[in-house]
């Protein structure tokens, strides 16, 4: 279903305000809902562009949205005319708030663009803040059309909990179980069970008890189920010292948590006897039993039979199913007016498609935005997700959902949040080259590595200090993959020079609130997992490449699990040491000084806005003067991790701060990225000898400095 609004421009290009020819083909731009009252009203109704559109919307930029238009109606009276008249195009524009852009790229038979674009030029962006609050106040949503209608399957019951539902379901199983060889790693292997599991009992519905067994106390047979789900703040039954006689009793089922009644009974569809659940299975008030367990977590996840994962459940309140709109989910057949465009008709029928459908539903549900899901998801050999409108599968092999039950489009496949589940270098490579890129074989597996902890990035811990350990089943998992590579605090030994040019992308995590090195300590500062907030990798490249090299590393262990917590630790790197200045110019804008200059192209022919030089990427927001003792004291420094070989390539610059002179230790502040017509050349200028000689550091030799970072 569309509203009129959205009928109006697809077929007749209503509202029509610009149309231009480029070199991407046709861009035509029509104006869309004038007022989010009409916006949210489509949306509310049903409307596949609206909805969609709106889903993608946070509640804080929806309420900046509504206080911007009511600032904007008092200000304006009436409405603004149904089509702009040249001579107010500019008032219409300022005012604007939604577009329709539609392109039409590489001729016909290909996929056409729509995107729905808004622009709040009534909005105070400053005071919004979460992850996706958009730069400049663009909020970009993009739909796919695709005359090809064999992927989509029409869903028709109003519950999650249906038959039509474990059918799709259950052919998801049975194929992945029967037919792929990626998916059953054990299945010749000796069956192994965690500690402990939870017992349903060998009857099917009529049972209503349950019972904690040791595994190593019983004859098991058969596999075992995992369930992901959040917590919240509702209080429900846990192992503990106080709980755990009666669990091994039994305990009836009507005690649990919604979310896991329903796990229960879908464990039971599924014919299934075991189900381990983390706050039932580990001793929740017994450290030593969390850490032995939480150093076998691979193990757990690796050797389930499935992983069931409560992805709109905001706490065990809310169980795995849900009411829906079936109308809502089924695509939405339009005939698109394509003139100017093909020559030989007006209108061609198309299907409408969600281009973010995939990346909404499955890394932007709720439940993964827990750290700890990350490898509950990876680790899994499959997981039936439970959304809030249908049933998603991801396996090693297959991404489906109840509307692409057969494989996404092609469309879906080409984006990074598709196939995560794929931790091969095969099927990574695969990908890549559909895309029409190339990546090097023999690093792929590394930039795998640096595609999860970026994701993983975007998630959130209660417990801070469990950054590495909620990762620590995903890298023993790694590390044969990338041949018994040494773990390093969250990185991989071989590409350590590339792993250290990590940059927090914002200020801000994915709730709004600032990216810290919070305490107690928990990584070096090196480390991207000193940090919460939302993190881009630097891309993996070979020794000889780099200005700097890793010379020698330590790190001291909270267990003997050395991808576990970690308890202290240092790195010596070697490389041009300079010394640096930095001014603050704007909210989160700060520059490089060398030699109080600041560094910029000096052409001065040039306009200001094009006179940037490197920008600086702090660790962690920092005041006006948080540098202004450090700069009098000489206590900034800098280091080129690789000089350009082309007019092309950017500068990457590791940014130090001497924390302990007495010990000349230093710690890492942030980074900066330049490229060389960027003023660099103050960066790359030689210091003369006596300068370079005198710098704090461990070793000084043939120019180079050795610096302890910690």
């Amino acid at each position: 279903m569309l509203c009129n609004i959205c009928v109006g421009v697809l077929t007749h290009r209503a509202n029509l305000i610009a149309k231009e020819h480029g070199d991407d083909g046709l861009a035509i731009m029509c104006a869309h809902h004038r007022t989010l009252e009409t916006l949210e009203m489509s949306a509310a109704q049903g409307c596949h562009i609206c909805q969609a559109f709106w889903l993608q919307v946070s509640e804080t930029e929806q309420d900046a949205l509504r206080a911007a238009e009511t600032k904007r109606l008092l200000a304006t009276p009436g409405r603004p005319p149904e089509k702009p008249e040249p001579d107010n195009l500019e008032e219409y524009f300022e005012w604007l708030t939604f577009t329709l852009l539609l392109k039409e790229p590489w001729g016909l038979g290909v996929d056409y663009v729509l995107m729905l674009k808004f622009s709040g030029e009534g909005v105070d962006w400053r005071s919004v803040s979460p992850k996706d609050t958009p730069a400049l106040g663009f909020h970009t949503f993009q739909i796919c059309f695709n005359p090809d209608r064999q992927l989509t399957q029409a869903v028709n019951s109003y519950s999650t909990d249906s038959d039509e539902f474990w059918a799709t379901a259950m052919t998801w199983f049975d194929q992945c179980v029967k037919t792929h060889v990626k998916c059953n790693p054990n299945r010749d292997r000796p069956a192994w069970y965690p500690t402990r599991l939870l017992d349903l009992g060998s009857g099917q519905n009529d049972n209503q008890i349950l019972r904690l067994i040791q595994t190593a106390d019983e004859s098991m047979s058969g596999p075992y189920v995992t369930l992901s789900h959040c917590s919240g703040k509702s209080q429900f039954i846990q192992l503990n010292k106080n709980t755990s006689a009666s669990l091994r009793s039994g305990v009836s089922i009507e005690v649990m948590p919604k979310t896991f009644r329903e796990a229960i009974l879908t464990t039971r569809r599924f014919g299934t006897r075991y189900i381990w659940i983390d706050s039932m299975c580990i001793q929740q008030d017994d450290q030593s039993d969390w850490f032995h367990e939480a150093a076998l977590m691979h193990k757990v996840y690796s050797h389930s039979y499935c992983n069931f994962s409560a992805a709109s459940a905001l706490d065990g309140s809310q169980g795995l199913f849900r009411t829906r709109d079936p109308q809502a989910l089924n695509g939405t057949r339009i005939e698109l007016c394509v003139a100017d465009i093909d020559e030989s008709r007006s209108h061609i029928q198309c299907d409408i498609h969600n281009y973010f459908f995939w990346s909404h539903n499955i890394p932007g549900c709720i439940i993964n935005k827990r750290a700890w899901v990350v490898q509950e998801r990876l680790l899994a050999p499959r997981v039936l997700c439970f959304g809030h409108s249908q049933l998603l599968w991801e396996c090693m092999e297959h991404d489906a959902s109840e509307s692409y039950p057969n494989r996404l489009p092609d469309f879906f496949q080409k984006q990074v949040f598709t196939n995560f589940k794929a931790l091969d270098a095969d099927t990574y490579i695969r990908k890549i080259e559909a895309q029409g890129r190339q990546v090097d074989g023999d690093v792929a597996c590394y930039v795998i590595w640096n595609k999860i902890i970026s994701a993983y990035s975007e998630t959130l811990l209660t417990v801070a200090t469990d950054k590495l350990i909620a990762l620590s089943g995903i890298a023993k998992r790694m590390r044969p993959t990338v041949n018994n590579d040494t773990y390093v605090a969250g990185i991989w030994r071989k590409h350590l020079e590339s792993a250290l040019l990590w940059l927090i992308k914002t200020h801000e995590k994915i709730d709004g609130s600032p990216s810290c090195r919070p305490t107690p300590y928990r990584a070096p500062t090196w480390s991207w997992a000193s940090v919460d907030g939302v993190m881009v990798t630097e891309a993996v490249r070979s020794k000889s490449e780099w200005a700097i090299e890793v010379v020698d590393h330590h790190l001291k262990y909270a267990t003997n699990d050395t991808t576990g917590v970690v308890t202290g630790g240092w790195l010596d790197l070697q490389g041009a040491l300079k010394p640096l200045g930095v001014t603050h110019e704007t909210q989160d804008r700060w520059r490089m000084l060398v030699n109080n200059v600041l560094v910029r192209p000096q052409d001065d022919s040039l306009p200001d806005w094009k006179r940037i030089g490197p920008l600086v990427h702090l660790d962690v927001p920092a005041t006006d003067d948080a540098f202004v003792h450090d700069m009098i004291q000489q206590r900034l420094f800098f280091m080129i991790a690789r000089t350009p070989e082309s007019d092309n390539e950017y500068i990457p610059i590791l940014l130090l701060r001497l924390c302990d002179a007495e010990r000349r230790l230093f710690e890492r502040i942030g980074i900066a990225t330049g490229g060389p017509k960027g003023g660099t050349e103050l960066l790359l200028a030689e210091l003369d000898e006596e300068t370079r000689a005198s710098l704090p550091c461990l070793r000084y030799e043939k120019g180079l400095h050795t610096v302890r970072m910690i």
